[in-house]
């Protein structure tokens, strides 16, 4: 996931931009009156890979207010 040579603030904008399409698609599967299983299983994965990359986010807001390289 994680290149060496990107700079933290690479690494932050792509980890936005994936968590951002996680979202939109959760949202969306969150409208609907029914799940199957498979839409339910899809929403649990959904939201574990949005933590990660919320979680990529934060590590790396803090290692660029700190100014860590």
């Amino acid at each position: 996931m994680i290149n060496q040579e990107e700079s933290k603030e690479d690494i932050y904008n792509r980890a936005r931009d994936q968590h951002a399409v996680l979202d939109s698609r959760l949202q969306m599967l969150l409208k609907k009156p029914y799940l199957n299983e498979d839409e339910e299983l899809e929403v649990k994965v959904l939201k574990k890979k949005k933590l990660y990359f919320k979680d990529i986010m934060e590590r790396m807001s803090e290692e660029m207010k700190r100014g860590e390289t």
